[in-house]
C-alpha cells in the first residue's frame, strides 16, 4: 500500500500514491505563509504538440495551495488534461464496486490462509476489535494497506478531496477543459492485485508500525515533493518499491509508465497542448516517464 500510481517512503504509502484514488501517494502541514510547493514539472516538445508533466501527490492539505507559476501556466496553456484514470472514472459510483470485487479474497479463502500467523495477530491487535478483524479478513493484504495508508495520511492533515489530481479536475470541468485517462479502473487495480503474497504480506507488516512513524514518512515524502526533490524521490523509490518489492515496483510503476509511452508519443504528434498529472514518483530515475520519452528522441526540459 503505498499511486497511479505520488501513487511513500514506505512501501504501505506508496500504494495509497499512485493507484486507487488513483494512488500510488500524502503530506505534511505547513505555515499559511509558506512559499508554493516547487513545480515536479517537465515540458516535452513534439513534432506538432507539447506535453507538460506535472507530478502528483493524491493527498495534499490546504497549505498546498497555491501552486507554482509555472504550474499556473502549464495549466493556462493545455487545451486538455491527461490523468491516470479519467475524472468520469474516478466520480463513477462503480469505482467502488469493482475495487471491492478485485480485494476480495476467493470464497472459502480468509486472510489468515495467505499471511503468516504472526502478521495476521499483529492486525488482529492492531485492529482491536474481533468484528471489524472479522470482515477485514476478507479481503486481500494490498486493500488493507489502503486503508492503513489513508488513515496515517490523513492523520498527518492530508486530504484526498485536496489532492493535485482532484484540484486539476475540478478546474478542468469548471473551466470546460477536455480531460481523459491514460488507463481504465481495472487495469490500475490489476497492478495491485497481481502483486506476489509476500509482498502484500511485507507491506501490511509495514503499514502496522506506531502511526507516529507512519506520518513521519508521509512527511518525508512530502517534503521531497514539495521541494521537487529529484534525489530523495528517486531514494524513496529505489529503497521502497524496487528493492523491498521489486515485483510491485515493477507492475506498478515500470509497467505502467511503459504502457503510457505509446499514449505521450500520440500526443506530441498532434497540434495539442497537454497537461499530464501523474503520481509524481511515475516521474522520477531511468523508469521515469521524461527519460523515457528522451530515451525516445523527444526534446525534455524541467521546469523551475
Amino acid at each position: 500500500m503505498r499511486d497511479s500510481a505520488i501513487n511513500a517512503r514506505r512501501v504501505h504509502i506508496r500504494h495509497a500514491s499512485g493507484f486507487l484514488l488513483a494512488l500510488l501517494l500524502a503530506l505534511v502541514a505547513v505555515t499559511a505563509v509558506a512559499a508554493p510547493p516547487q513545480p515536479l514539472l517537465w515540458r516535452v516538445s513534439g513534432t506538432q504538440g507539447t506535453i507538460y508533466l506535472l507530478g502528483s501527490f493524491h493527498m495534499l492539505s490546504a497549505d498546498d495551495y497555491p501552486l507554482a507559476p509555472a504550474v499556473e501556466s502549464a495549466y493556462a496553456q493545455a487545451d486538455k488534461l491527461v490523468f491516470e484514470i479519467s475524472p468520469e472514472l474516478a466520480d463513477s459510483p462503480g469505482m467502488g464496486l469493482q475495487m471491492m470485487q478485485r480485494a476480495m479474497l476467493p470464497a472459502g479463502t480468509e486472510l489468515a490462509d495467505v499471511i503468516s500467523s504472526d502478521t495476521a495477530g499483529k492486525l488482529r491487535a492492531h485492529i482491536g476489535n474481533d468484528a471489524a478483524y472479522a470482515a477485514m479478513a476478507r479481503f486481500k493484504p494490498w486493500f488493507i494497506n489502503v486503508g492503513l495508508a489513508i488513515r496515517a495520511m490523513q492523520g498527518a492533515g492530508l486530504d484526498p478531496a485536496l489532492g493535485l489530481d482532484q484540484y486539476f479536475m475540478q478546474r478542468a470541468r469548471t473551466d470546460k477543459k477536455g480531460s481523459s485517462g491514460l488507463e481504465g479502473i481495472e487495469e490500475q487495480l490489476r497492478a495491485f492485485d497481481a502483486a506476489p503474497m509476500n509482498e502484500q504480506e511485507l507491506s501490511l507488516r509495514e503499514a502496522l508500525r506506531p502511526q507516529s512513524e507512519l506520518q513521519d514518512d508521509v512527511r518525508e515524502l512530502h517534503r521531497a515533493w514539495r521541494d521537487a526533490d529529484l534525489a530523495a524521490l528517486e531514494q524513496i523509490q529505489r529503497e521502497e518499491f524496487f528493492e523491498k518489492t521489486p515485483v510491485t515496483g515493477k507492475l506498478v510503476l515500470t509497467d505502467r509508465n511503459q504502457n503510457w509511452l505509446p499514449q505521450m508519443q500520440a500526443m506530441l504528434a498532434q497540434p495539442h497542448t497537454t497537461l499530464v498529472v501523474v503520481g509524481a514518483l511515475h516521474l522520477v530515475g531511468d523508469a521515469g516517464m521524461p527519460a523515457l520519452l528522451a530515451e525516445a528522441g523527444w526534446q525534455v526540459e524541467r521546469l523551475r
